[in-house]
């Protein structure tokens, strides 16, 4: 077969560039894996620093990299008492700046602190820094992001991603930031959040002690806690705080086994002195669907009285997550209790439009979590229910009309199946 010649990799850089300028960064850095000619425009060039001097350097060094004419660009920094990389950054067409350290290679990471916080004082200025990616900060580079972040005044959005080493975190803001991402920091235990106009929150890891203060206008909470508890134990009190803190949202992501673990710990969630009223999209991540899992699901329901969306997604590859209590809510543990009982004591979600379950076998608890669904939702226009990648024996299916009066599963009308096959 014949090659097509590539003409786009032909064109002059600065046209690249411009192409390059028009799309997102994210997008610009995968470009860079089309030809030589593409990582060219991104190839860095190298700048020396003194580990003594280092923090001092670092913000007029990026300063001057920010103000260069180039749209997309990257350099690296060296240590000159270390002879190795320090850090690369990376500059985007649109005020993205990824500053990655992951050149420190690290055996055993030092357990460091960061302290990230606009500062009121005049200063050197990143006044188009925009978005803000952190990656495999050091403790010895921790001071200097945090000094350098200060001056970020009217930065939208932060990710920080993959810094072993981090243990606390703290971050203020009373600015322009709106968007906030922490993935991959396996040691991280604290986390402390003061944004007032962060609308978006996004964490993924072992679960940590998370405060989030004055946020008055976050909508959207994503906790993918995939690894777990992580090396700590699980205290009922600060998951409860937790899980009060983000009752204003409108769109939820959570762990199913954090929930499980809060109904096995003895909390009544409609005993509870809040509830989930501007929810409009949940979203379940769990191992699988069990007993458990539909009457925790259930339980959790019964506060969340506007919900419009609900997403159930099976995920067989990660691990289910088991608690020992070491701090249990005031309330009894109570019993888990047949599916009739569960059944008739769940209230109509009179709001909720669509429900879909992602992952599904067709065993016995993912069934009555489905006829525990149509029950409740009185109003539910749509069900999808798509099998799982394992299941060879599951078809898909969605549930077009569901009647005002239903008991079970076969009393729902217009299944109609599509095979996958």
């Amino acid at each position: 077969m014949e090659e097509r010649p590539d003409l786009i990799s032909t064109l002059p850089d600065d046209i690249l560039k411009n192409i390059m300028s028009m799309i997102s960064f994210k997008e610009a850095i995968q470009t860079t894996t089309l030809s030589t000619s593409w990582r060219g425009l991104m190839s860095p060039y190298c700048v020396s620093v003194d580990a003594l001097e280092s923090k001092r350097e670092l913000k007029p060094i990026i300063e001057s990299f920010m103000g260069s004419g180039e749209s997309f660009r990257s350099f690296k920094l060296y240590l000159d008492l270390c002879d190795r990389d320090f850090a690369v950054c990376t500059r985007g067409a649109h005020g993205e700046l990824h500053l990655d350290f992951s050149g420190q290679k690290e055996f055993v990471p030092r357990k460091f602190g960061m302290v990230l916080e606009h500062s009121t004082c005049l200063g050197p200025r990143f006044s188009s820094v925009r978005t803000l990616h952190l990656r495999s900060v050091s403790h010895f580079a921790g001071d200097m992001v945090g000094d350098f972040f200060s001056g970020c005044r009217i930065l939208e959005t932060l990710k920080v991603e993959k810094c072993r080493g981090l243990e606390n975190l703290e971050i203020k803001s009373s600015s322009c930031l709106k968007s906030l991402e922490i993935a991959d920091c396996p040691n991280i235990a604290t986390i402390m959040i003061s944004a007032e106009n962060l609308k978006s929150f996004s964490y993924k890891g072992a679960l940590p002690i998370i405060q989030l203060m004055n946020i008055p206008h976050l909508v959207d909470v994503a906790l993918n806690l995939e690894d777990g508890l992580g090396n700590k134990g699980f205290d009922c009190e600060d998951v409860l705080s937790l899980v009060s803190s983000v009752k204003d949202v409108e769109i939820l992501t959570i762990s199913g086994w954090l929930i499980e673990a809060l109904c096995s710990a003895g909390v009544i969630f409609s005993m509870l002195d809040f509830k989930f009223s501007k929810l409009k999209e949940l979203r379940f991540v769990c191992s699988k669907i069990s007993r458990k899992t539909h009457d925790s699901v259930s339980c959790f329901l019964n506060i969340t009285p506007s919900l419009e969306e609900l997403l159930v997604k099976v995920d067989e590859k990660s691990r289910p997550v088991e608690c020992a209590f070491t701090n249990q809510y005031w309330h009894e543990p109570h019993l888990w209790k047949d599916y009739a009982t569960v059944k008739s004591n769940a209230r109509w979600l009179k709001d909720l439009k669509t429900a879909t379950i992602v992952g599904f076998t067709g065993e016995s608890d993912q069934l009555l979590l489905v006829d525990l669904l149509l029950h409740t939702g009185i109003n539910l226009k749509e069900m999808a229910v798509f099998p799982s990648a394992e299941s060879d024996d599951c078809a898909s299916w969605r549930v077009g009309r569901v009647p005002f009066r239903h008991d079970s599963i076969a009393n729902a009308t217009s299944i109609e199946a599509e095979n996958k096959a």
